[in-house]
């Protein structure tokens, strides 16, 4: 089942499958069953969906990902005032959220250890 995540008149992104590169894990009948999406970045590239697998508490970025930018110029302005609000950096792109993502599984595999 294809998930949407809008950002209503600055961008959208569409994935169209979801799977756990590390478990397997498929979403269930839904597609999106036991997937947590609260690590999703907002960069000046769209909306760069990451996942956080339930069943094993993998974080991903899925690959395959559509994104859309409606109005750069309107996104770029909420990106940059969102992390004045709220002190969090400015991810540029897919590239960044990638090598942030390996920073999370780095830290929750370090506290399993």
């Amino acid at each position: 089942m294809p998930l949407k995540f809008r950002l209503r008149g600055l961008a959208e992104t569409f994935v169209e499958e979801i799977r756990c590169p590390c478990c397997g894990h498929d979403g269930g009948d839904e597609g999106d069953q036991g997937f947590l999406t609260e690590f999703t970045r907002v960069t000046y590239d769209g909306i760069i969906v990451v996942i956080q697998c339930e069943p094993c508490g993998h974080v991903f970025v899925p690959n395959g990902q559509k994104l859309g930018v409606i109005n750069s110029t309107k996104l770029r302005s909420a990106v940059e005032k969102d992390s004045w609000n709220t002190g969090q950096p400015i991810f540029l792109g897919m590239e960044q959220v990638r090598l942030e993502v390996e920073r999370l599984n780095a830290e929750r595999g370090s506290k399993i250890h």
